[in-house]
């Protein structure tokens, strides 16, 4: 089992996008998969929800982080998809969760008492993190194997790549075994360029910036194919290519690519 976390210090980057894209691609591989939604604003959740009280008898991610000890949760929304809904009022906690011993480990504390179910029933976990760098994402982060940071062609979205950097080597420091003095955070941290636009000087500069890192997994370009599949609540891979034009069968297969790395890496 591999635990993948969406970490973006900024909002409109294309995390829950990607987060979404990709399980459903690892559901078209006949992987099964567990999302987990730590983001108050329920983006993740609400790409499942067909009906406004599909979730409403679900325990959700406020009830595993008030109580790590709650044992295997999970709702079945899709053949070989599970989710952990998030909650509105996630973002609220954070007064109550910095009081806890360990607040920084409690989904890694979850995780490791469920480890042999989660093991037996899933490929990938895969994490939807808050827009900011807080306790809700460093418990996210404390658990990773890998964390994706998208990056958006704006003076921000370079700069993030250095914040990014700072907070999650800063949380490593932070976070190490006394006895042993190795950290908890284990994660490889990889970037992704994302809806950069083919005409626009922003994004020919943010593309000749960005590879020149080497912990670049990617540069995905804008794409209205995205942005119309969101809207449907359906992944792009579920477009058969009678309804492709060829610009858009080339982005999926880079896609495809790009996805095959984050899964087998």
């Amino acid at each position: 089992m591999k635990i993948i976390s969406f970490m973006a210090i900024k909002g409109g980057v294309g995390k829950t996008t990607m987060a979404y894209q990709l399980a459903k691609y690892a559901q078209q591989k006949k992987k099964n998969v567990l999302l987990i939604d730590l983001d108050s604003q329920k983006s993740l959740t609400d790409s499942f929800t067909k009906n406004p009280n599909d979730f409403s008898s679900s325990k959700t991610m406020a009830d595993l982080m008030n109580d790590p000890n709650i044992g295997l949760i999970q709702t079945n929304v899709e053949e070989g998809i599970d989710i952990i809904p998030s909650h509105s009022s996630l973002d609220l906690m954070t007064d109550v969760l910095v009081t806890k011993a360990n607040k920084e480990l409690l989904l890694f504390m979850w995780f490791v008492k469920n480890m042999s179910k989660l093991n037996d029933l899933y490929d990938y976990v895969i994490i939807d993190l808050p827009p900011a760098w807080n306790l809700l994402t460093k418990n996210g982060v404390a658990v990773a194997d890998l964390i994706i940071s998208p990056m958006e062609p704006s003076r921000f979205g370079y700069d993030s790549h250095q914040k990014v950097l700072d907070s999650i080597n800063s949380f490593k420091n932070e976070m190490t075994d006394p006895m042993t003095g190795k950290s908890y955070v284990v994660a490889d941290l990889r970037f992704l360029g994302n809806r950069v636009k083919h005409n626009t000087s922003s994004s020919r500069e943010f593309v000749e910036q960005i590879n020149k890192f080497d912990d670049l997994l990617g540069i995905i370009q804008e794409k209205e194919l995205v942005n119309s599949a969101m809207l449907e609540k359906k992944s792009v891979f579920d477009i058969t290519d009678n309804n492709l034009d060829k610009n858009q069968r080339e982005f999926i297969k880079l896609l495809s690519v790009i996805f095959d790395s984050i899964l087998k890496g």
